[in-house]
């Protein structure tokens, strides 16, 4: 037998100063209208329906978290976009105020640019190579068509079966252009002062 209960004000039921506890059996709950839950919500199910009984005119559904007094964020499905998306500012109806970014859940790839064995470069923010800078692995030569630029730096620890090459202040051999190695470290010198010196000694 159904029993229908009329009000025409608001309806508070209190129980126990606030701690008892409210159970309906073997009952679906509907409420037709908005649900505003204060304590923890506990539920039993694996899942929580939001949008329920969509036939598809709802395209975005999920739920708000309150960020502050009147700001929320927020974590919806859009199903025209097929895609779980977040926004740091929505509107409490869910409603973009910072736009809504997709959540990437699958791997991407990015195709590399240039030719085979081109090393790539950062070019305004997107991958890019040019033939005059490659690496072949097969015979592990670096190819460079241009010029390359030393900074100013400390001297390199040694390297055992290695030669460093670096730029510090100029000295006598003219050029600023030093190596290191495991057994010796010096500056390369320039054609004008090796014949001053070729001249002298």
């Amino acid at each position: 037998m159904s029993t229908y209960k009329n009000t025409s004000g608001d309806l508070t039921l209190t129980g126990d100063a606030g701690f008892a506890t409210l159970t309906i059996n073997y009952a679906n709950t509907i409420f037709n209208g908005s649900l505003t839950y204060t304590g923890n919500l506990t539920t039993v199910d694996d899942f929580i329906v939001v949008a329920a009984n969509n036939t598809g005119a709802i395209t975005e559904m999920g739920l708000l978290g309150q960020t502050g007094p009147t700001t929320f964020a927020g974590l919806r499905f859009n199903s025209v976009a097929n895609a779980w998306q977040i926004s740091s500012s929505v509107s409490s109806s869910g409603a973009p105020i910072a736009s809504y970014a997709n959540i990437i859940t699958t791997t991407t790839s990015v195709t590399a640019a240039g030719a085979n064995t081109q090393i790539q470069f950062n070019n305004n923010g997107a991958f890019a190579a040019t033939a005059n800078l490659s690496f072949d692995t097969a015979t592990n030569k670096l190819f460079l068509s241009g010029h390359q630029v030393f900074a100013n730096t400390a001297t390199p620890a040694n390297v055992a079966n290695a030669v460093a090459l670096y730029s510090n202040v100029v000295g006598g051999g003219g050029t600023g252009l030093y190596f290191t190695s495991a057994s010796a470290a010096d500056e390369l010198v320039s054609k004008g002062k090796a014949i001053v010196y070729g001249i002298i000694f």
